[in-house]
């Protein structure tokens, strides 16, 4: 079987654009060669380090030469703020979940956790963020602000947020999300209207590197997308993506979804593997949008494979709106109710070889990652009791 990357002058530009463009991603997403790997503060109700995960990261912050993780143990942590300043890993210890539960706005109208460094987040639970509208109706679980070089995002949870993760434009930014699932999050103003300063969505990255979004579930969102990004690159596979429909089975409510992916300015997409259900909740007829907003990056491509795009109660629905018409690469994909698959139908290109997943790069990233956890070892400070 050919490689399909390796097959015509779409894949040998594709293949191109791609590892170009990966392999200007920052390697920091674990810790650097000049600070200690491998030192732990535990969060808990009692025998911890430290009873607060807003203190637990404040330490972290002011001992930015280690490389702290921050183990939680299982409970409920009400308006436990953190901002985070220096990479760190923040992480669920076993035993049960770990919720972080917002009752009020985040006290820097913001998220429940804000970071300007790159952060790892495993196994937490966020839920209830909510900020005015005066702070632009965008509260979020997870914030990334300009300085997060990466955010790896796993196994965790996003309920009932204005926003479940959010990123500010950052060229040199990069986000992964794997393995969560994302609950009625977004926001209605009122009559069904989303705030004056713009929808809300259950993930929505600015103009970053990269986003990577594999192996998760989104239901319920309310008015905004699943999924909106402005990344250069854009990788979305293996996930779950429901459009305005329901399914009581796993506790999705049908919501009022306006896309399930929206690549809002293009840039080299990979949507591959997914199952998109929209149903009559959908505020679109259209379940995943290319370059809608127009085109920001010099570099553009379209690749969706192997998916299963189904629709029901919905008039006329479209599978795939490719308002640039880049030309949209399919091969694999199954439409049910769907009226039109690729509108302009025009910009279609059908290929007849198999289309690997794109991970390879994404791996070898990872491996490479890993080995700065050989970094130069450091006392570690001991953290005071609190």
């Amino acid at each position: 079987m050919r490689d399909a990357f390796q097959s015509g002058p779409f894949g040998a530009r594709f293949a191109a654009i791609l590892v170009a463009l990966l392999a200007a991603v920052p390697l920091f997403a674990v810790p650097l060669s000049g600070a200690t790997a491998g030192a732990i503060l535990t969060v808990g109700a009692s025998g911890a380090d430290y009873t607060t995960i807003s203190a637990a990261v404040q330490f972290a912050d002011n001992h930015a030469d280690v490389y702290y993780t921050i183990e939680i143990a299982p409970g409920i942590y009400v308006n436990d703020f953190s901002v985070v300043t220096a990479p760190m890993t923040i992480k669920a210890a076993a035993g049960g979940p770990v919720v972080l539960d917002a009752t009020i706005a985040p006290t820097n109208g913001k998220a429940i956790i804000t970071t300007s460094a790159s952060a790892t987040i495993i196994g937490l639970t966020f839920q209830g963020a909510a900020v005015s509208s005066a702070l632009g109706s965008n509260g979020a679980g997870i914030r990334a602000q300009a300085g997060t070089a990466w955010l790896i995002v796993e196994n965790s949870v996003f309920t009932n947020n204005q926003d479940g993760v959010l990123a500010d434009a950052d060229a040199a930014g990069n986000i992964s999300i794997s393995g969560s699932r994302f609950f009625g999050n977004g926001f209605d103003a009122g009559g069904g209207a989303c705030p004056s300063t713009g929808c809300d969505h259950a993930v929505y990255v600015g103009a970053v590197n990269s986003l990577l979004v594999t192996d998760s579930l989104f239901c319920g969102t309310i008015l905004g997308h699943d999924v909106k990004s402005r990344a250069a690159v854009t990788t979305i596979t293996n996930n779950r993506l429901y459009d305005g429909a329901a399914d009581s089975a796993i506790g999705c409510a049908a919501g009022s979804t306006s896309y399930a992916v929206d690549v809002a300015n293009g840039g080299v997409a990979t949507i591959s593997g997914n199952r998109i259900i929209q149903g009559a909740g959908s505020e679109n007829r259209t379940m995943i949008a290319y370059g809608a907003e127009g085109l920001r990056y010099a570099a553009n491509a379209l690749l969706v494979s192997n998916n299963s795009f189904v629709s029901a109660g919905v008039a006329n629905a479209i599978g795939i709106s490719d308002a640039p018409c880049v030309p949209a690469q399919l091969q694999g994909n199954s439409f049910q109710g769907v009226a039109t698959p690729v509108n302009p139908a025009r910009c279609a290109v059908f290929i007849d070889h198999a289309v690997p997943e794109p991970n390879g790069a994404l791996l070898l990233l990872v491996g490479l990652m890993g080995c700065a956890l050989l970094g130069v070892r450091r006392t570690v400070p001991k953290p005071a009791t609190a």
